[in-house]
């Protein structure tokens, strides 16, 4: 007789799911593989490496539903806390500040030996409205060195002002509007306008402003966090058995519906239509994998990828500012072994292997410090479940 398969719970932000780490893994690895995969397009047998690397644009929108989703679980769950802002933002600070300023601190170093060509316009990526001013100006994003190959590239950062510029406003949503339906109902609008907003700029304005504010600004990426943030929210529901059942179907038919829209091709789709179909897919992902006997959780849940996954902050940060070093160190390569296709490859893996390895002991070692000092900023209900413990035991 088959196990009896293990149905949800309407959920809790203290509760854990393994294979939520092990998601991490999957985006991370496909924006590695869009920023450095163009080098194999030439090789025949990598062709359709790079064809697929070019579609890297849909982990983003993974990244902003899982966040969308465990934040807002955050924010729902602790919205009667007595120091509500205090305890969400101190916490988000020593999450996500260290590794970002380490960074900085480390690039800020080397401009004295690569003498990077920094503009005043970069100081704003220090309070992460960088990508305001990149809009209008995407040569932010490359650091001219005295040496080419010395040059650095912080493309990724976008990114990073995205989410914090929604952890500053969703917050003070949640906690204004504390009626469940009510809040999804808003989430569920403001998607619609971001969808609209992407419509326009497509169709309406044309194609001057794409690049800059369509994929590079809060408003036009509201409905892949706010998706997440619904999820979250009929989580927390009577809805919750319902959506156990429709999640895996949910992740199918926008697998299909995106695998559609790739061989069509059709003008404009990726941002109109692509956008929310990879929202709601990761959305079906995300619940499809809370379920531990599911395939979703049993493969997420793997260690080697909850153990990337863990670091995949560190990971994503680190990744790309040196890749014109990489690159250097490719055209080195393929001239010693005469094959810049099998060159590029070995240094590419080597890059993701090394990318890894510092982003492990940057957790390790480094971020983990500062995520132990959360426990000074505990909720009152992590507080209420601490003295429950300690009484039962004594």
């Amino acid at each position: 007789m088959p196990p009896a398969r293990e149905a949800f719970a309407p959920i809790h932000y203290r509760m854990r799911f393994p294979a939520l780490d092990g998601l991490r893994a999957l985006p991370v690895t496909m924006v590695f593989a869009f920023h450095y995969g163009g080098g194999a397009a030439s090789a025949p047998l990598l062709h359709h490496v790079s064809i697929m690397r070019l579609q890297g644009w849909s982990a983003l929108n993974l990244f902003f539903t899982l966040s969308g989703f465990l934040i807002t679980g955050v924010l729902y769950d602790t919205r009667q806390d007595s120091h509500f802002f205090k305890r969400f933002y101190a916490r988000r600070v020593l999450r996500i500040f260290p590794v970002f300023y380490l960074l900085a601190l480390v690039v800020l170093a080397l401009t004295a030996v690569f003498h990077y060509a920094w503009r005043p316009q970069h100081l704003l990526f220090l309070v992460y409205i960088g990508n305001f001013w990149a809009a209008f100006m995407p040569s932010l994003y490359q650091v001219h060195a005295r040496f080419p190959a010395a040059n650095l590239y912080i493309g990724h950062l976008w990114t990073l002002c995205v989410e914090e510029q929604f952890y500053l406003l969703w917050p003070l949503l949640v906690w204004s509007i504390r009626d469940r339906v009510k809040l999804i109902w808003t989430a569920a609008g403001l998607s619609l306008i971001a969808v609209v907003l992407r419509v326009w700029l497509v169709y309406g304005v044309g194609s001057d402003l794409h690049g800059g504010w369509l994929l590079t600004m809060l408003p036009f990426h509201l409905d892949g966090l706010l998706i997440g943030a619904i999820l979250a929210l009929l989580m927390r529901g009577d809805a919750v058995e319902r959506l156990q059942r429709l999640a895996p179907w949910m992740f199918a038919a926008g697998v299909t519906g995106l695998g559609i829209g790739f061989v069509l091709d059709v003008y404009g789709w990726v941002p109109t239509v692509g956008f929310p179909l990879t929202a709601l897919t990761s959305a079906g992902l995300i619940g499809w994998a809370l379920l531990p006997d599911s395939l979703a959780g049993r493969v997420l849940g793997l260690r080697p990828l909850r153990v990337f996954g863990r670091c995949s902050y560190g990971f994503y940060v680190y990744h790309l500012p040196f890749a014109a070093a990489w690159a250097a160190l490719a055209r080195a390569v393929g001239q010693r072994v005469h094959s810049p296709h099998r060159a590029y490859v070995m240094v590419m893996a080597a890059n993701y292997v090394i990318s890894f390895l510092v982003a492990k002991a940057s957790y390790e070692y480094f971020e983990t410090r500062f995520m132990r000092k959360k426990r000074l900023f505990e909720y009152d209900d992590e507080k209420a479940a601490k003295s429950s413990r300690t009484y039962n035991v004594s």
